[in-house]
């Protein structure tokens, strides 16, 4: 945050108002960075505080999606279907419909939840779809990616591109997607990536 608070700051001569949209289980960490010689402060909303409501009824779809992030763990199922419902509603447009689907699909796996599009009360393409996508090499791949992207960044999602371009086993693909979004630290990823037969910390035994 520190390092894009500077960056913005000499690019535009401002200094931006930085919020954290915390979507984690537990408590978010504190709201500031300190050394020896410095200290940052930015703005935490803790997502699950926050009622879905104030999202999913806009008429803006961004917005709406935005929702996904927001309300309990044990009710991002019902969240995720009052989403595409509230879609299905303001947009008319079925590419556009297939655009914010590929959205609600990304955010759903950031949760572990699958989500069908067959329920959804208007005829979409389902080629033009991210889900379309994820049951293929390229879509696990790009989907693995986006998530390690937004988990622990884009230089590190660049490195693992690079291992999975060698991966062509799907059931292999679909293990470290899995393992990605339940992995609490890039560490446990990477002993799960090398060692195809672990769990990270974060994964519950059956």
């Amino acid at each position: 945050m520190l390092i894009y608070s500077l960056a913005i700051k000499e690019k535009f001569g401002q200094k931006p108002i930085q919020i954290i949209l915390f979507v984690g289980k537990g408590n978010p960490s504190p709201s500031f960075f300190r050394d020896e010689f410095t200290i940052h402060k930015f703005i935490i909303l803790d997502m699950k505080k926050i009622d879905p409501d104030k999202f999913i009824k806009s008429d803006k779809p961004e917005e709406v999606i935005v929702g996904i992030l927001s309300g309990k763990f044990k009710d991002k199922t019902k969240i995720i279907e009052r989403v595409k419902k509230r879609i299905v509603e303001i947009v008319k447009n079925e590419k556009e419909i297939a655009k914010y689907i590929d959205s609600i699909s990304f955010l759903a796996g950031l949760f572990d939840v699958k989500i069908e599009v067959k329920p959804m009360p208007i005829q979409v393409d389902i080629r033009k779809t991210f889900l379309y996508k994820w049951g293929k090499q390229e879509g696990l791949k790009e989907g693995i990616s986006g998530i390690i992207q937004v988990k622990f960044g884009s230089q590190r999602a660049k490195q693992i591109g690079k291992i999975l371009d060698k991966i062509d086993d799907i059931k292999r693909l679909e293990k470290i997607k899995t393992e990605v979004i339940r992995s609490k630290s890039w560490e446990d990823f990477i002993k799960v990536l090398k060692n195809p037969n672990s769990k990270s910390k974060n994964s519950k035994g059956k």
